[in-house]
């Protein structure tokens, strides 16, 4: 198999993994490293992070039991996956996905039980039913909002494959400060379903490597069972706890990249062949007329650094993503796809 890999490339603007496209404020930043410096940094962080997870706790409406930090949430993931498959095991996605599920099942020697989005890239709930229903699934990953095809699966449906199965559900709800639908709510009520969250989305803290997962407390203890220890480093942790005190920023913030998203689809719709698909995250899928991999390769060369999907699945031919930026940032963009699609 081939290791989970993107080539650096030279860029103007960049718009090509998700990232929140605005930098924390320096005071804010002066202010935790003036925190971070007054810490003991021969110490290792306090055992379990407690203070950010009793935090975390608190805001969410669980007990600190039903949560655990980690450094992103793809080592989460990666630790829920070691708990639960092994050879012998069935893993359920829907893909196009997030493509480490599936790398980091196949480590793990589980078979995989794949299935597809529906022809308007909403989820196939009633198949997903069916299948978790009648199959012996261990654990049925779903990425809401999914990545890369934006698409949300409402709270409804997701009750549905709750209640047709015995299996662990995880919720991979990364891009979920972009769109209103989260199963949090659900914890309390299902034991089998776990919700995994990122500081690097809409937080602005890609660079950092943080995130946590929410669960019923004995399934997050058995988690945690396989989980390292201080895998969070106290920098990390004390970032994390500040932009939790710090709401009005990431709301700012998010208001804009949804204003942005909203004009970037608008305008995208008007320009000649292309082809946008709504999105309920901070990026879009567009099809374009040329090979995607030409296009790409267009835009970089003025700068512009977009992800080209269209290798990642059959039905992602001649399809890039591109990632909701700054208001300049898409006013690039735009211009730039303007001049290679120019109207009549």
């Amino acid at each position: 198999m081939d290791a989970y890999h993107l080539r650096d490339r030279d860029y103007r603007i960049k718009l090509n993994q998700n990232e929140n496209p605005f930098d924390l404020p320096d005071a804010l930043k002066q202010e935790i490293l003036a925190a971070f410096q007054s810490m003991s940094w021969n110490r290792y962080p306090g055992f379990g992070n407690m203070p950010l997870v009793s935090k975390l706790a608190a805001r969410l409406g669980v007990a600190p039991n039903q949560v655990l930090v980690g450094n992103g949430s793809n080592e989460l993931l990666q630790t829920l996956i070691n708990v639960i498959l092994q050879p012998g095991k069935r893993i359920l996605l829907v893909n196009p996905t997030f493509l480490i599920y599936e790398q980091l099942a196949r480590v793990a020697g589980a078979e995989v039980v794949a299935m597809e989005f529906n022809s308007d890239w909403s989820f196939p709930v009633a198949e997903i039913v069916e299948k978790v229903h009648n199959l012996r699934i261990d654990l049925c990953v779903l990425c809401s909002p999914n990545s890369p095809t934006g698409a949300v699966l409402a709270n409804s449906d997701l009750e549905q494959i709750l209640q047709a199965t015995a299996g662990i559900v995880l919720v991979d709800e990364a891009y979920y400060e972009f769109n209103a639908e989260t199963a949090v709510n659900f914890v309390p009520k299902y034991a089998n379903l776990v919700v995994t969250r990122t500081f690097s989305k809409a937080m602005g803290l890609a660079g950092l490597r943080i995130g946590y997962m929410l669960g019923h407390r004995e399934v997050i203890s058995e988690v945690n069972k396989a989980k390292l220890p201080y895998n969070l480093d106290i920098f990390s942790e004390i970032v994390a706890a500040t932009l939790l005190d710090n709401k009005s920023l990431i709301k700012d913030n998010v208001d804009t990249i949804l204003s942005e998203r909203k004009r970037l689809f608008q305008q995208l719709k008007l320009l000649p062949g292309i082809e946008v698909f709504p999105s309920a995250a901070n990026f879009l899928m567009i099809r374009t007329p040329l090979a995607a991999g030409k296009l790409f390769e267009q835009l970089l060369a003025g700068g512009l650094l977009v992800r080209d999907i269209s290798g990642y699945h059959d039905r992602l031919k001649n399809i890039l993503r591109i990632t909701v930026g700054t208001p300049a940032e898409n006013d690039a963009l735009l211009q730039a796809l303007s001049d290679i699609f120019p109207g009549e």
